[in-house]
């Protein structure tokens, strides 16, 4: 009898863990209420998010001081002109038009969550998509941004579901609608080891043990792998043979034109809503410039494409010069240097656009 309670409560638990995990609205939730230091609070991401991800936060090499350098305000006066829109990810959240060059207004659009816009016909108005690299084929391999960011005045036709490949599943989710891929939506598994072990008060367990794995087997713990130079930690699908996001994934003429062509639509898209300029970006990922052995050449393959009508602000060459100089040994992203070595490029461009 006991044991047949005890099956219940356990299949009960188990399914309600599931819908919680699947559901975008509930983990935003459970994120917020559990983004506290008590002991059922989720582990805090101090030392950047790779080191997180692989608990390896006693390993100092991938925990230097942080390097909290300011952003430099940017020169402005009342004949500042611009309206900057900033298309973007991680990698420039927490931007503001102090440190941009002639900006009169900014805009920043989430690329998670899109923007609806009306632009100012007395200014000139300037986008500029930022793109890292691993998101690049999965996001652009599409024309999704038509749908998601557009001026409110003008009519926008379901682009993405005539171009390209077909949207894929963002989020961890088996409702309202059900398909059997969805179970096995890497997402789903991030969301249930979060609500299942994902608090303060294991976080010495798992840390034990990546300690163990990093000193006694010399690898990583998770969705982390070490560089061969062992002074850097990657995430794991921007060095798989065969994710999108990879690297080092093996790409075709016809992957490369793909991009460029969609490039294209969305560079003669924006221009016809009225944006004086398009500037495209591509921050490669850390393993790319890193360890540059078996290196695709993505970036580069679509910036020297004699076609691509979209002006370019390159990052590649500038990072791939001094990577460890710009780039976090324990996180995906940039450091403060690199930050600010990028909005130098941006405002070099934005200076053309005084003119």
């Amino acid at each position: 009898m006991v044991r047949r309670i005890l099956s219940y409560v356990f299949i009960v638990f188990g399914l309600a863990a599931l819908v919680l995990s699947t559901s975008r609205n509930a983990m935003e939730y459970i994120s917020i209420k559990r983004d506290t230091t008590a002991w059922w609070g989720a582990y805090p991401c101090l030392n950047g998010d790779l080191v997180s991800l692989s608990y390896l936060d006693a390993v100092k090499r991938f925990n230097p001081p942080p390097n909290h350098v300011p952003l430099k305000k940017a020169e402005h006066s009342t004949s500042d002109n611009i309206v900057l829109y900033l298309h973007g990810d991680s990698y420039t959240y927490h931007l503001s038009d102090s440190i941009f060059t002639g900006t009169s207004a900014f805009h920043y659009i989430d690329r998670n969550h899109g923007l609806k816009f009306t632009l100012d016909t007395s200014k000139r108005n300037v986008l500029v998509i930022e793109v890292s690299e691993r998101y690049l084929r999965p996001y652009f391999s599409t024309l999704r941004m038509l749908d998601e960011v557009g001026d409110t005045t003008k009519s926008t036709p379901a682009q993405a579901s005539i171009y390209g490949m077909p949207l894929s599943n963002h989020y961890a989710s088996i409702l309202p609608s059900f398909e059997v891929n969805d179970l096995f939506n890497k997402y789903i598994n991030q969301n249930l080891q979060c609500n299942l072990f994902n608090y303060n008060f294991i976080i010495p367990i798992f840390e034990y043990k990546a300690a163990l794995n990093y000193y006694v087997f010399n690898r990583a713990s998770g969705n982390v792998v070490i560089s061969k130079d062992k002074n850097f930690l990657f995430l794991k699908e921007t060095v798989s043979l065969t994710d999108a996001g990879s690297s080092y994934i093996p790409l075709n003429e016809n992957d490369i034109q793909l991009l460029v062509n969609n490039f294209n639509v969305i560079y003669k898209h924006y221009r016809d809503q009225g944006f004086k300029e398009v500037y495209l970006s591509m921050i490669p990922n850390s393993a790319s410039v890193v360890q540059p052995e078996g290196y695709n050449n993505l970036i580069p393959r679509i910036q020297s494409d004699t076609t691509l009508k979209m002006k370019i602000i390159d990052a590649h060459t500038l990072f791939k010069t001094e990577p460890t100089l710009y780039y976090q040994p324990g996180d995906t992203h940039w450091n403060s240097i690199g930050r600010q070595k990028w909005i130098d490029l941006v405002n070099e461009y934005l200076k053309q656009q005084q003119l």
